[in-house]
């Protein structure tokens, strides 16, 4: 009996990443210490705390689910994996299915109840399906046609994204893909025409943009609010009244937080419901107000021991497919990380890009913890078994 209690004991031991699971507790419990705060003095600010609630509990299936399959065997699964990832992009487009919330037809809606956001838990099928493909490689991506069929994936992925228009959840899955295409290999060459290429596209779209607008008799590449966000994080002191609002309050929520802040639920610019998307784009903008440069300096601790513990996991991984995995997670992560904190104070453009495991939103939450569930999948599956 003692020796079957010690293979158990050893074999729980080997699955679970002890750090991993106590950051990603501690940014939960964070997370929802702070959209307790933001949502208080809301109009049905306690059913908002319920549902983030709700959110974190329904997030642990799939992180269970994750944890348990084995990583190796979705290696296998790129075809039906594709599709997936493919009707998931595309759904909301459906008639019946789609609803469009600030300025995109992004999530899915069913009695018109809306459900979710299926761009996210797509970035965690994008992840699997480009480690994948990129693992083929072995580590050197060195031919023109190899960098340019595994980019043809993030073209796609970029193309069906930009249907909804979602270009802050587009930037995501480039950031993914950057992420792992390093990890995997690619030489810098690459990179660097990639670079040049989306600079100069950029640069055409916002040229050309107004002329094709015309021509239409509607928005094409860039809606007029992306557009003025644009010119906004060019100009912060552009238009303060209009376009710049957000930005304008959200420093002034930072800045008066000082060293220690004004404390929970005593923020002016929150409950003076002067800062505006306070508990989803915002959060941050409300945690520099209450809890000061301590309160912040505690949340990107808790983030990069969250990131160097999965690059631990990334280390310890015995094939380049599950470090790939555990690398799009991390570049998930850093990505939304750098753009939600940047935006808040100007670094940024604005974006309408979550804070992980601390914003408001359900569908972020599910994707968040299926992505701790991928790097534990990976962990407890280390030693080849």
């Amino acid at each position: 009996m003692r020796r079957v209690e010690k293979t158990l004991g050893k074999q729980v031991r080997d699955s679970v990443n002890v750090p991993i699971m106590l950051f990603t507790i501690a940014l939960l419990a964070y997370g929802t210490v702070m959209v307790s705060s933001a949502t208080a003095g809301m109009t049905g600010g306690s059913g908002l705390l319920k549902r983030h609630v709700l959110g974190v509990v329904v997030g642990l299936v799939p992180l269970v689910v994750a944890w348990a399959i084995d990583y190796k065997k979705l290696k296998h699964w790129t075809g039906p994996l594709l599709t997936l990832f493919a009707f998931l992009l595309v759904s909301p487009r459906i008639p019946g299915l789609g609803t469009t919330a600030k300025g995109a037809t992004s999530w899915l809606q069913v009695f018109g109840v809306r459900l979710f956001q299926p761009s996210e838990p797509a970035k965690l099928v994008f992840i699997v399906i480009m480690a994948a493909l990129i693992a083929e490689y072995e580590g050197r991506i060195d031919k023109p046609r190899d960098a340019v069929r595994l980019l043809g994936y993030l073209g796609m992925a970029i193309a069906l994204i930009l249907l909804q228009p979602d270009l802050g959840t587009g930037l995501v899955f480039v950031a993914i893909a950057f992420t792992m295409l390093l990890v995997g290999g690619m030489k810098g060459r690459y990179f660097a025409v990639l670079g040049l290429v989306a600079v100069v596209g950029i640069v055409g779209i916002l040229g050309i943009d107004s002329t094709l607008d015309r021509i239409v008799g509607h928005d094409v590449a860039l809606k007029d609010y992306q557009k003025d966000r644009l010119l906004v994080f060019i100009d912060p002191g552009r238009d303060p009244a209009g376009a710049g609002y957000n930005l304008a309050q959200s420093k002034i929520a930072i800045g008066s937080g000082g060293i220690s802040g004004t404390g929970l639920k005593s923020g002016t610019q929150s409950n003076l419901h002067f800062l505006p998307e306070r508990h989803t784009d915002f959060i941050f903008a409300v945690l520099g107000e209450e809890l000061g440069f301590t309160g912040a300096l505690l949340l990107l601790g808790l983030y990069l021991a969250l990131l160097i513990s999965s690059l631990a996991i990334a280390a310890s991984s015995r094939d380049l497919y599950g470090a790939l995995i555990v690398a799009g997670v991390m570049g998930m992560w850093l990505f939304q990380i750098l753009e939600n904190i940047g935006m808040t104070v100007g670094m940024m453009p604005i974006t309408g890009i979550p804070l992980p495991f601390m914003s408001f939103g359900s569908s972020s939450m599910v994707t968040n913890l299926g992505g701790v569930g991928l790097l534990l999948s990976v962990w407890s599956r280390r030693y080849g078994t």
